[in-house]
C-alpha cells in the first residue's frame, strides 16, 4: 500500500512537471501543510492519556506516504529562480544528496512512527514522534529560504 500511494503521489507531482512550474510549487506546498496538519493531530492524539488509536494509525500512515514522496516535490527548475515565490532554499539542487540523505532521514523517522503506532506504544511513540519532529526541524533549518523576519 505504501509504495502504491506513494507511487500516485509521484505521479501527481509528474503531471504537475507537465503543467508548470506554478503548479507544482503550490501543490508542494499543500502536500507540506497537509503533512504539518497530520503531524499536528498526531502530536495531539499522542499527548492524551488514552489515544484514539485508529486516528493514530491514520496520521501515521498518512506522514509516511508523504515522507516517502517528498524528494519527488521538489524537480529540477521549481526553485526559487524559476520565478514563482517559493521558500525552497538553492541548497535541495545545487546539494542534491545531501537533500535526499535529509529525505531519507525524514522517511525513516515516519516508518519509526508508523511501527510504533502499530505497537499501540504510546511511550515510544511518544519518542519516535519527538525524532520526527526534530527531523523536520533540521531540515527546516537547512533547506529552507529564511526571510528577513527569521
Amino acid at each position: 500500500m505504501l509504495l502504491v500511494s506513494a507511487a500516485l503521489v509521484i505521479g501527481a507531482m509528474s503531471g504537475a512537471c507537465a503543467a508548470g512550474v506554478p503548479q507544482i510549487v503550490h501543490a508542494r506546498q499543500n502536500h507540506f501543510k497537509t503533512l504539518g496538519r497530520t503531524f499536528k493531530s498526531l502530536r495531539d492524539q499522542i499527548g492524551r492519556s488514552h489515544p484514539k488509536w485508529n486516528l493514530v494509525a491514520d496520521d501515521a500512515n498518512r506522514i509516511e506516504h508523504l515522507a516517502a514522496a517528498l524528494s519527488s516535490w521538489f524537480p529540477a527548475g521549481s526553485g526559487a529562480g524559476s520565478g514563482v515565490r517559493t521558500r525552497a532554499s538553492a541548497t535541495i539542487w545545487s546539494q542534491p544528496q545531501l537533500f535526499a540523505r535529509a529525505a531519507r532521514k525524514l522517511l525513516n523517522r515516519a516508518q519509526d512512527v508508523h511501527r510504533a503506532a502499530a505497537g499501540r506504544d504510546l511511550r515510544a511513540l511518544r519518542l519516535r514522534a519527538r525524532a520526527l519532529g526534530q527531523a523536520c526541524g533540521s531540515c527546516h533549518r537547512r533547506f529552507r529560504a529564511h526571510g528577513s523576519w527569521w
